[in-house]
């Protein structure tokens, strides 16, 4: 027998939400300088564009049935606020490159539910150098945000 579809009623409540909040940032982002302008007002229009595009999408095609999932794991998440709050904590002492590499290692380990195989190891590696190059490259030389250097990189 097949279920009735649902549409995502909370994600598009959510993205309503996000839709507001860039609103608010753009607007709000005015008062900056210009250069200081630039960063919030990239990131609002993100938030604004992903989130009228997950409305339509949501909209058009209902929810897939999902599948199973495995049980939420209390230890896991208070791990990954951990590792967030070290992140914040460690970022100007430490540097922002340095730092990122450190936390992105550790939620990969926290959140991986399945065996490490050397395929993956070695993907992740990559997709992660890659993730953390581009964003630096992006906050730095695009958008012109200062990053803390601190004592590494």
């Amino acid at each position: 027998m097949s279920e009735k579809r649902r549409r995502d009623l909370g994600g598009i409540i959510g993205c309503v939400f996000a839709i507001v909040t860039g609103a608010l940032a753009w607007h709000f982002a005015g008062d900056f300088s210009t250069m200081g302008s630039v960063f919030p007002r990239t990131v609002a229009a993100g938030m604004i564009f992903f989130a009228i595009l997950y409305i339509v999408f949501a909209s058009v095609m209902p929810d897939a049935q999902a599948a199973p999932s495995r049980p939420a794991s209390t230890w896991r998440r208070i791990a990954l606020v951990a590792v967030m709050a070290a992140w914040s904590i460690l970022l100007e002492k430490v540097g922002f490159l340095s730092t990122s590499v450190a936390c992105y290692a550790a939620i990969l380990v926290i959140a991986n539910y399945d065996r490490w195989t050397p395929r993956m190891a070695v993907t992740y590696t990559l997709v992660g150098a890659a993730v953390l190059g581009g964003l630096y490259a992006v906050f730095r030389f695009v958008l012109q945000v200062p990053l803390p250097e601190g004592i590494l990189l």
